[in-house]
């Protein structure tokens, strides 16, 4: 992929995100491409009515990861564990073609349409959803 020509729009996305480790109390999950070596850091916060509330993001990945990232910063309010699978799913499936209802983001669409031409890619533009996924699996 030619990341030059989306790199002002992957660093705008990037910058969508909190990228520092929270002062408050929290918890951590990493999720590694070991492909490439991209990390990814998600800081993390469960409220009372058990969702997950993102508060900073860590970890050295390339710009297509950072961006994705920056992306499920912004785009987060408060998950709910019972559909951290789903949006995953969404996300591949969106990169294969198919429309999605879940996410009506124009700017994530935006970044998903152009990681679609570009199917080496997809890990790293999956690895923050694939990290956010690894909560459920670990808290059963």
């Amino acid at each position: 992929m030619s990341q030059e020509s989306h790199f002002e729009d992957f660093l705008r996305w990037k910058s969508f995100g909190v990228w520092e480790k929270p002062n408050s109390e929290h918890e951590m999950v990493k999720g590694l491409n070991p492909l490439c070596g991209d990390e990814i850091i998600l800081y993390y916060s469960t409220t009372e009515d058990h969702k997950v509330e993102i508060l900073g993001l860590g970890g050295d990945s390339c710009s297509i990861c950072s961006a994705a990232a920056g992306l499920l910063f912004k785009n987060q309010t408060k998950f709910q564990k019972s559909h951290f699978q789903s949006y995953l799913t969404e996300r591949k499936n969106f990169l294969e073609g198919e429309d999605s209802f879940l996410f009506q983001d124009s700017e994530e669409i935006s970044f998903y349409t152009i990681l679609r031409s570009h199917p080496g890619r997809y890990r790293c533009g999956l690895l923050p959803w694939q990290t956010l996924a690894k909560l459920s699996e670990e808290k059963k």
